[in-house]
């Protein structure tokens, strides 16, 4: 009887469905997801998030300048509030002819486009229906990026929030939170250094690291706080305030990449969390491209905001000279179907699933330019690469991806047909670029959940509540004096100086002790005398 009873209770047991992964345990969230930048490959990182929550039960909410198309599988719990309208901004805006890169002229444009985008959301009108609603919600979600202009909501709905970060944090993020990154062996995102800097490298990493955190709370978070209580009423604290009580941030990048730095446990690194696990077949063209490539692809993308066709004829006509002369296969990602002087070991595309392609085993040399998006794709799909960064993080990703000695790097306004060949065929004649490439492959692969997976788990212990105060360091209660120990210093200091002046005193009452002023007097008249 026993025996038949545990036969019947494992029966049901083995036959009873496993819970499902998609389905969120406890707690059904309202979240508020606000993006204000409309940057194309930044939203692309927070989507395959922001669609999971969705897909797990919860309500999402969200603000950006991408809602979701209508081909796109419907998500009934996921509902759009569209900034862009008809304006299509920053989506291949880059002209390679006007590029000039400068750190101030690069700080200038992030607080030029910080500045507009927070006005032009804020002055949407769902955005201000949303503010003047009773609406609730249990998180929030919003970029750290070079505008605080959403973090109204976390003041105006009470609720905790998180931030997403597209790239390596930015200098301000870690400052304001106390993550603090020693500038001696931890390169500022927007220089091309690698952690190993010389003194002088050192030096400008440091100042760099000082001077922008101070330009970003004086010139972006100044303006930013006037336009937010325009918004959301004169009572709202200060931004920086704010933001010290973030819960966590997830961010786009991963220590086998840009190497190993301190980080508190609410700093998450989620590197390609845009890169999908399973990837969507091949078109046939481009299938059959590849297939017959056996003796390798290079593959030539510069992401979505580059205009590859803005190159002067020059460049294009060193660019294409080089890629004609190589033995292997280029397929380009390119703005038009035509590319005139095309040679013909080159196929252009004007859209291609650039993560799928990158997975062909006859793709051996990835030519980028250092966006981490596409580099990311690159070391999860083991590729070497020859890199050409050109503005923002793309110098910082393509020293760490030199450093891992998976790429070779090559400076923009040097760009000629001899380099460009040259950096190809060390890339293929090499055995160590790929050796190098599949070791980082393998390490970045290798962790405990996938990044959608952690930043899921993220969001919903953060929106659970009873986190935040476990997560804040104390670090956020201290001052910016405190923090950098100048209060320590001067104390110390002051001590140094009265134990000086102590000791020079004693100096002296002992000197007066053994030569007594009469004696000095009387041997001086002595020694008069004698003259």
């Amino acid at each position: 009887m026993k025996l038949e009873f545990c036969l019947v209770l494992l029966h049901i047991l083995l036959l009873s469905p496993l819970p499902s992964t998609s389905e969120s345990p406890g707690k059904r969230l309202r979240i508020l997801g606000a993006f204000a930048h409309p940057g194309k490959s930044h939203f692309a990182v927070f989507k395959p998030l922001l669609e999971e929550l969705a897909n797990r039960g919860h309500d999402v909410t969200v603000i950006s300048y991408f809602p979701r198309s209508n081909s796109s599988p419907p998500l009934p719990n996921y509902k759009d509030i569209d900034l862009a309208g008809e304006d299509n901004i920053f989506v291949e805006v880059v002209d390679l002819q006007t590029l000039d890169y400068s750190l101030l002229r690069e700080f200038m444009l992030l607080r030029h486009w910080g500045l507009e985008c927070c006005q032009r959301s804020l002055d949407n009108k769902d955005v201000q229906r949303l503010i003047k609603s009773n609406a609730k919600f249990d998180l929030i979600i919003t970029e750290v990026f070079n505008s605080d202009c959403f973090l109204g909501f976390v003041h105006r709905f009470k609720a905790p929030f998180i931030g997403l970060s597209s790239h390596v944090l930015m200098p301000w993020a870690n400052g304001r939170l106390s993550n603090e990154r020693n500038p001696s062996y931890v390169p500022i995102l927007f220089l091309g250094y690698g952690p190993k800097m010389g003194f002088m490298e050192r030096v400008e990493n440091y100042l760099a690291h000082k001077i922008f955190n101070f330009a970003y709370g004086v010139f972006c978070n100044g303006p930013t706080q006037k336009l937010v209580e325009e918004a959301f009423g004169p009572n709202v604290p200060a931004l920086d305030d704010i933001a010290k009580n973030i819960s966590a941030i997830l961010v786009n990048s991963h220590y086998s990449l840009h190497g190993a730095a301190p980080n508190l446990p609410n700093i998450v690194e989620v590197g390609g969390l845009h890169i999908p696990e399973k990837h969507q077949p091949l078109p046939a063209d481009i299938q059959k491209f590849l297939d017959d490539a056996s003796e390798g692809v290079v593959f030539f993308s510069w992401g979505s905001m580059i205009k590859a066709s803005s190159m002067d004829q020059r460049t294009l006509g060193e660019v294409l000279q080089a890629l004609g002369s190589i033995p292997w296969k280029v397929l380009w990602k390119w703005e038009d179907e035509h590319l005139p002087g095309k040679p013909d070991n080159v196929m252009v595309k004007k859209w291609v699933p650039q993560a799928a392609i990158l997975r062909h085993p006859n793709v051996k040399c990835y030519l980028a330019h250092g966006g981490l998006l596409g580099l990311s794709e690159g070391v999860s799909a083991g590729v070497p690469m020859v890199v050409v960064p050109m503005y923002g993080d793309q110098f910082n990703n393509a020293a760490a991806a030199r450093s891992r000695g998976v790429a070779q790097v090559l400076e923009w306004n040097n760009l000629n047909g001899k380099t460009l060949k040259a950096a190809i065929d060390r890339v293929f004649n090499d055995p160590t670029y790929m050796e190098n490439a599949k070791a980082l492959q393998k390490v970045w692969h290798d962790r405990p959940m996938s990044p959608v997976e952690t930043s899921v788990w993220w969001a919903e212990y953060v929106g659970r509540g009873q986190s935040n105060q476990f997560l804040r360091t104390a670090a956020a209660d201290l001052a910016w004096y405190q923090l950098e120990h100048l209060d320590v210093i001067g104390f110390l200091l002051l001590i140094l100086l009265v134990v000086i002046f102590a000791f020079y005193k004693a100096l002296i009452v002992i000197f007066r002790k053994i030569f007594p002023p009469e004696k000095r007097v009387n041997g001086n008249s002595l020694s008069k005398k004698r003259n």
